[in-house]
């Protein structure tokens, strides 16, 4: 968990004043997602047993994200996905606009990672469903 907690701190720090510089979407996005961890900042993370409540994520082909909250359809909306370029243009972070939340992410391997551009050190993490 302080791994989860240290890369999110990395993610959101590492990024000073940045230029938006769109593209049309991230191909890796799509599929089915299930939260296993949410942290923020002081007030500690949770996990799907100590709320009682399973988060899923589906994004589609054709720029739609479904949010379901214990198999139930909460929201939907269309997303997209840009880049965040610094002013030296050195470094890049991957946005993903959900309606009209943004949100800094990253994808390794089967782990989707969402940070929040607002607070920092808040995120939360989901696992690919096969």
């Amino acid at each position: 968990m302080k791994k989860i907690i240290f890369l999110l701190v990395i993610i959101a720090s590492g990024f000073g004043c940045k230029k938006e510089n769109s593209y049309n979407f991230s191909s890796s996005l799509v599929g089915k997602w299930s939260w296993f961890i949410s942290c923020g900042g002081v007030a500690g993370c949770w996990t799907p047993v100590s709320t009682r409540t399973t988060t899923n994520l589906v994004f589609t082909s054709d720029s739609i994200y479904n949010f379901y909250q214990n198999d139930t359809l909460k929201g939907s909306s269309r997303f997209s996905t840009y880049k965040l370029i610094s002013v030296d243009g050195k470094d890049t972070s991957n946005v993903i606009k959900l309606g009209s939340v943004s949100e800094m992410y990253s994808i390794y391997h089967d782990t989707f990672m969402l940070s929040s551009l607002e607070f920092l050190n808040a995120g939360s993490s989901y696992k690919r469903i096969k």
